[in-house]
């Protein structure tokens, strides 16, 4: 079945502290088609990113979102400006150099924890 459009979905147990932190922080813009306890930002062609209000706390400890990106290291500058926190990691086949980690053949890719430890990453594909 081809989908006419996606979405990616995240969980917050504040959606007042969500909004914040997509719309000031992330820079996203807060859909008109938003409905009661969830919250809906524009992306870019068409896609989107609810946000849900649940009590529970989030248990994902994996990316969850990824904002495609042309340069990720200009917006991590930018997210870093507005006070994003980005995570940094130093394994065998994996380490980040000033938030980036490069993966030769698939692209790069940085990661930040939102108010509810959800984890959305910046990618840029080669």
């Amino acid at each position: 079945m081809p989908a006419k459009r996606l979405s990616a979905v995240l969980c917050s147990s504040d959606l007042v502290r969500s909004q914040q932190f997509y719309e000031q922080m992330v820079g996203l813009t807060l859909s008109a088609e938003t409905i009661p306890n969830h919250l809906l930002f524009e992306g870019g062609d068409g896609t989107t990113l609810l946000v849900y209000g649940r009590p529970a706390p989030n248990k994902a400890d994996h990316t969850q979102v990824l904002f495609w990106t042309a340069d990720v290291e200009r917006d991590v500058l930018e997210l870093a400006e507005r006070g994003v926190t980005f995570e940094d990691c130093d394994f065998k086949t994996l380490k980040t150099v000033n938030h980036v980690a490069t993966t030769p053949g698939i692209g790069k890719s940085a990661w930040f924890k939102d108010p509810d430890a959800n984890t959305p990453a910046l990618f840029q594909p080669e």
